[in-house]
């Protein structure tokens, strides 16, 4: 992915259209209803090494995922309470066709 000149945010949709890999975590980013915040991982030096998407699921779980590279993305989910807080109930890293299926499939908390 050919980086920004310095000050411009990242092109999502140019990422899509260069790593097709990529569109269901713009599907995630684009929809406000699904709970998922995505902030610009920096460096010291102010450049992006990561883009990372957290979603809370109040009073149970926290859903990440991390994209490294268009070739490596981390997904988790890991419980937020109780005596099972902190454990890790999925957490994988490998291209984004193969990861970002599994934290999708994953099914919503219950009420």
């Amino acid at each position: 992915m050919a980086e920004p000149p310095d000050g411009w945010p990242l092109d999502p949709y140019a990422a899509v259209r260069e790593y097709p890999v990529l569109e269901p975590l713009l599907a995630m980013c684009e929809r406000v209803d699904t709970g998922w915040r995505f902030v610009h991982k920096r460096n010291c030096q102010g450049e992006v090494v990561a883009v990372q998407g957290v979603r809370v699921w109040p009073d149970r779980y926290l859903d990440v995922v991390r994209i490294l590279s268009h070739t490596s993305v981390v997904v988790a989910r890991a419980w937020l309470t109780g005596p099972r807080a902190g454990d890790f109930v999925l957490k994988h890293q490998g291209p984004p066709g193969v990861v970002i299926p599994l934290l999708l499939s994953l099914p919503e908390p219950e009420a």
